[in-house]
């Protein structure tokens, strides 16, 4: 059984964690499927600023055409989509996105991190094994 799979197994809490293995993703999405969970991957890898992680957001979160996007409607509609289904979010490419636009991952982590509070849906896994200083204070899988 592979770590991913046994975390959730063992029921693994709703938030935002480091996640420094670095699995392949269609390894992640199978134990993330094998676990009754389902996956959004965000690739921010080739991505700089707002408007592509909200297009982005759009895409992998499969949100309605009507999206804002701006950081009201991705909380709004992270809210609206709530489907007491739980979900494993890999991101991947962070620091990318982090050296273009720190104020862009600083604030989606806190819509990320609101989000798993309230509906208690998602599991954001990043992807990183370096640790930024916006980072830190993550908990570490």
């Amino acid at each position: 059984m592979s770590k991913l799979r046994e975390l959730l197994a063992e029921g693994l809490r709703p938030g935002v964690y480091r996640w420094p293995s670095t699995p392949a993703v269609d390894d992640v999405r199978r134990d993330a499927a094998a676990a009754g969970f389902g996956f959004v991957l965000l690739d921010t890898g080739e991505i700089h600023d707002k408007t592509g992680f909200l297009d982005l957001c759009a895409t992998a979160f499969d949100l309605p055409r009507w999206f804002g996007r701006n950081w009201d409607a991705l909380a709004d509609s992270l809210s609206d989509r709530s489907t007491g289904s739980p979900e494993v979010v890999l991101w991947t490419g962070l620091r990318n996105l982090l050296e273009h636009d720190h104020d862009t991952v600083d604030v989606a982590l806190q819509i990320f991190a609101e989000d798993t509070t309230n509906s208690g849906q998602l599991r954001v896994l990043i992807d990183e094994p370096e640790s930024p200083d916006l980072l830190s204070s993550l908990p570490v899988l």
